[in-house]
């Protein structure tokens, strides 16, 4: 038996020993490859155009306002460019700032040559009225705030006859004066308005300017619901309400009971009779009364003296 031998035992524990801290290390390797795997996800990197520069509504993008980053794919928003050539040249309608992907929604249609007319949709009129602080709601009309207009006229001579009626609902303000870009929201004194309206919407908004008196009402940025109103005739305004009767409540006591009245009592007659020396006479009262209203009824005695 060889290998009961002291040099043969030696020699198997350190092979042993090796080979079961090779397990052990081979096995501790393998968690913590698994746990950084699953501890780290692997992003999918995608390329967006980003701008390099502060950008300011109505200006044209340029090959140095743009680079291309790499994005998480998970984050990149809809509507981004992967290659800077496919947005030379347009204009953007909203501020951008640095470092932000620049969105389709965000750019003017192709072919706009920046400024104002750049800012007008397809199909859409940009249309100025003259204002005043009044009509103007005291200077707090500033660009993108959204207004209905209303008109004052006079169907005939008949001062009664003059209305004011809303035509247009929930129109979008375009500039004021010649700012079409306000940072701020201090009011400010104008003297016309540029609304963004559809073509047919700008035919009553000019023949409304030249037949009346335009106000605008400023709307709540929440609020875009349309309403229905027949307006207002100046007869109307001035009428006077009708009065309404009122009805004076009087509490009425039961009526009193009638009085009773006291019954006359029934004359009864009493008739006496007196007989005065064989002659027989009767005495009649009323009443129990004097015997003055006596009535004397004397009657020979049936039987003469004896």
């Amino acid at each position: 038996m060889f290998l009961l031998r002291p040099r043969f035992i030696i020699t198997l524990a350190v092979v042993s020993g090796l080979l079961a801290a090779y397990g052990v290390y081979f096995y501790l390797t393998q968690q913590e490859y698994r746990t950084i795997n699953s501890a780290v996800p692997t992003f999918v990197s995608r390329q967006v155009v980003v701008t390099v520069n502060d950008l300011s509504i109505g200006s044209m993008l340029r090959t140095n306002d743009l680079q291309v980053r790499l994005w998480p794919e998970n984050l990149v928003p809809a509507g981004t460019f992967p290659q800077v050539e496919d947005l030379v040249g347009r204009v953007v309608k909203a501020d951008v700032v640095m470092g932000e992907p620049i969105l389709d929604s965000k750019l003017a249609p192709k072919g706009s040559t920046g400024g104002v007319s750049s800012l007008i949709p397809p199909g859409m009129r940009a249309v100025t009225v003259a204002v005043n602080v009044v009509s103007g709601v005291g200077g707090f009309i500033l660009p993108r705030t959204r207004v209905d207009v209303l008109v004052t006229v006079s169907l005939s001579s008949k001062l009664e006859e003059r209305s004011t009626r809303t035509i247009l609902q929930n129109v979008e303000v375009l500039a004021v004066d010649q700012i079409y870009k306000k940072d701020d929201e201090d009011p400010m004194e104008v003297k016309s308005v540029t609304l963004l309206v559809l073509p047919e919407q700008a035919e009553k908004l000019a023949l409304a300017a030249n037949e009346g008196t335009l106000q605008l009402s400023l709307r709540s940025s929440a609020d875009e619901e349309p309403y229905e109103s027949p307006g207002v005739v100046l007869s109307q305004l001035m009428s006077r309400p009708e009065k309404k009767e009122t009805r004076k409540v009087v509490h009425r006591t039961a009526p009193a009971p009638p009085p009773t009245l006291k019954s006359e009592p029934v004359p009864t007659t009493k008739v006496v009779e007196i007989y005065r020396a064989n002659v027989r006479s009767e005495v009649t009262f009323e009443n129990e009364e004097s015997p003055d209203s006596s009535v004397d009824h004397t009657e020979s005695s049936e039987e003469s003296k004896k």
